[in-house]
This record gives structure tokens, C-alpha cells and sequence, in this order.
């Protein structure tokens, strides 16, 4: 479970910083944004308040 919390923080910040290298002159994908910190925030929830 915590190998799992951390993958989806990492593929949280991977989706982030991906979108961000796509679009880099302008403002990146706000889709690509939420998802990026929706990936995160469930990790971090997880390592946080279930492990």
C-alpha cells in the first residue's frame, strides 16, 4: 500500500510536470493540472491518514 501512495504522487508530479513541458510558453492544461493533483492527493491521503 505505501509502494502504492508513493506511485500516485509520483504520477501525480509526472502528469504535472509533463503538461507543463507540453504547453511550456503559455499557461498549461487546466485538465491536465486537476488531474495531476488529483493523482497527488490521493496518494498523499493515502500515506497520510490510512498507512
Amino acid at each position: 500500500m505505501y509502494y502504492m501512495a508513493k506511485g500516485l504522487e509520483l504520477l501525480g508530479m509526472f502528469v504535472i510536470a509533463v503538461g507543463f513541458i507540453i504547453k511550456y510558453p503559455k499557461l498549461m492544461d487546466p485538465k491536465l493540472l486537476l488531474a495531476g493533483i488529483i493523482c497527488f492527493g490521493s496518494g498523499w491521503i493515502i500515506e497520510k491518514y490510512i498507512l
